[in-house]
């Protein structure tokens, strides 16, 4: 698309860096729009209810992502890309509130009943993140079959398809949440944040936001970078498609292990320093891997790492926040997306200048090697809040 809409007369196409630059900036259009809005759609979900918020991003998500694939020009195709990110920023935090409503339902309970639900909660977020995943191994699939359809879309590029089948998708899953989500459930309040009153951030919390944002920006880093390391290598698409394939495979197996019954959530906090180790490594060596199999390898360490990373900490917010769920988790998936957009945008510079590629994994490596080691007393800092909030739970709450 960007080869297409800069035309080859434009000066610029000549450069060579201009292509990597607008892939990095345009990965990160997508991702910055909810730095700025998803705390919003969570606290919008707090006052309204989950259901309308879903429908309402699901269907905004479908209308964007239609316009961005008829685009006649880069900026506007930028707008697009914008307003696609702003729309979908309301899709996970709003569904993890949800199920943090309806699994953390033993807030008042005791504490066999609190651990319970903590298990189930855990599963769930588990389980929104799989499939999650699972869209991203399925998406690109259904994409790339859309595209050698080669239907005949009149004035519309051929690009269009895949664009266009996805809008009609978000479309079907606005439907579906809008029959099968309940419409008089509203937001419980936890009883953390009941406790706690106007408590701006739980202890921890801060450290946790902190990381999930340097884990993005190393994701963010990596995805760039992947796809811009397979050019240099000319491997072609079908081998990048199989390397995405491969991280989306080995993510949803591990998130399957780690949130399964054979692992407490208690215990699963401790896993969380040594999978920013085994991701910083996998970045630092991947510039100096170059055979197929080299690379598919180091896809697998970084992919089994983040997916240990990202739901435990989207889960251990949830857990020790002390305001309502749908902001809290509105403003990590805020932090998150900021992680991916600074992430994203650096690879593509970095990339863009000649010899400077493998500096984007190295840079991404030294800021994982960072949270590995802040990371450290992340058990030591949250397990105090989990003891709080039994305690609390075990007393009568005040209104």
């Amino acid at each position: 698309m960007v080869e297409r809409l800069a035309g080859s007369a434009d000066p610029a196409f000549a450069d060579p860096t201009f292509n990597a630059r607008h892939i990095g900036f345009l990965t990160a259009a997508y991702v910055a729009a909810p730095v700025a809005v998803a705390f919003l759609w969570g606290r919008w979900s707090d006052l309204i209810g989950r259901r309308p918020v879903l429908v309402v991003g699901l269907l905004g998500f479908a209308v964007t992502l239609a316009a961005s694939a008829l685009a006649p020009s880069l900026l506007v195709l930028y707008v697009g890309r914008v307003l696609n990110g702003g729309f979908a920023a309301a899709v996970v935090p709003t569904a993890l509130a949800f199920i943090a409503d309806t699994e953390g339902g033993a807030d008042t309970e005791n504490g066999a009943h609190i651990e319970a639900g903590d298990d189930r909660r855990a599963r769930a977020f588990g389980w929104v993140s799989m499939a999650s995943i699972a869209g991203f191994l399925v998406g690109p699939m259904l994409g790339g079959l859309a595209a050698e359809l080669e239907l005949d879309l009149g004035a519309a590029p051929s690009q269009a398809v895949p664009f266009l089948l996805a809008s009609g998708l978000a479309v079907v899953a606005a439907l579906g949440v809008w029959f099968a989500l309940p419409g008089n459930l509203l937001p419980r309040v936890p009883a953390a944040a009941r406790n706690r009153g106007s408590s701006m951030f739980a202890p921890g919390e801060l450290r946790l936001l902190a990381l999930a944002a340097v884990a993005a920006a190393g994701l963010g880093a990596f995805e760039v970078g992947l796809t811009l390391r397979n050019v240099e290598l000319a491997m072609g698409p079908a081998a990048l498609g199989l390397m995405f394939a491969t991280c989306s495979v080995v993510m949803f197996g591990v998130q399957g292990l780690v949130f399964s019954p054979l692992v407490k959530p208690s215990a699963a906090r401790l896993l969380v320093a040594p999978a920013f180790l085994v991701m910083a490594i996998g970045l630092a060596v991947f510039p100096t891997v170059a055979s197929f199999s080299e690379m598919l390898f180091a896809v697998s360490v970084v992919a089994a790492s983040a997916g240990v990373i990202s739901p435990l900490l989207a889960y251990w917010v949830s857990r020790i926040t002390a305001r309502d769920r749908g902001m809290e988790l509105g403003i990590q998936s805020a932090a998150v997306s900021l992680g991916l957009s600074v992430g994203s945008a650096v690879a593509g510079l970095l990339f863009g200048f000649p010899g400077l590629g493998g500096a984007a994994f190295l840079a991404a490596a030294a800021a994982i090697g960072l949270a590995a080691i802040a990371s450290l007393k992340l058990p030591r800092l949250v397990a105090p809040v989990t003891a709080d909030l039994h305690a609390v739970s075990t007393r009568s709450v005040p209104e």
